[in-house]
């Protein structure tokens, strides 16, 4: 069952499991523009200054991801500056490329994160909490709003 974003006006609600990726700092080819999910680049993007790389998308089975730049004290276990918001539709570690870490995100109920264009992510509920071989895992539901 693919996990839907439901529209509502302005915003829409987003369920799923709440994972922290991050690169490993000492890993070479992790860069900031980066994905967790690979990166390539679109022939039809080039300019005279060099390649440009490819927005993010999610693969199957992630129904969004948020980049987080900077500390954020409402993810308690945030390890690096430049990392990765990963929600999954099931409780399994989504598979990430070489050179990037995967735990279960620990989030504070006043979570919210600041994207660019006036985007906003806010964490409405823990819908629940499993305890897994990779730790507490949280089931959550966010708001995104546009504009």
């Amino acid at each position: 069952m693919r996990n839907e974003a439901i529209k509502t006006g302005e915003s829409s609600l987003v369920r799923g499991y709440a994972w922290h990726v991050y690169p490993d700092p000492a890993s070479a080819g992790t860069l900031a523009g980066d994905s967790p999910f690979g990166t390539g680049v679109a022939a039809a993007e080039r300019d005279s200054d060099g390649p440009v790389r490819m927005p993010i998308e999610p693969p199957p089975g992630i129904p969004a991801l948020w980049t987080i730049h900077g500390k954020l004290p409402d993810l308690r276990n945030q390890v690096e500056d430049r990392a990765y918001l990963v929600l999954s539709e099931s409780p399994k570690p989504p598979e990430v490329a070489s050179g990037w870490y995967v735990e279960p995100a620990r989030l504070a109920g006043t979570f919210e994160l600041d994207q660019r264009g006036g985007r906003t992510v806010r964490l409405l509920r823990v819908i629940r909490t499993d305890e897994t071989a990779w730790g507490p895992l949280q089931e959550c539901e966010f708001q995104v709003d546009r504009g």
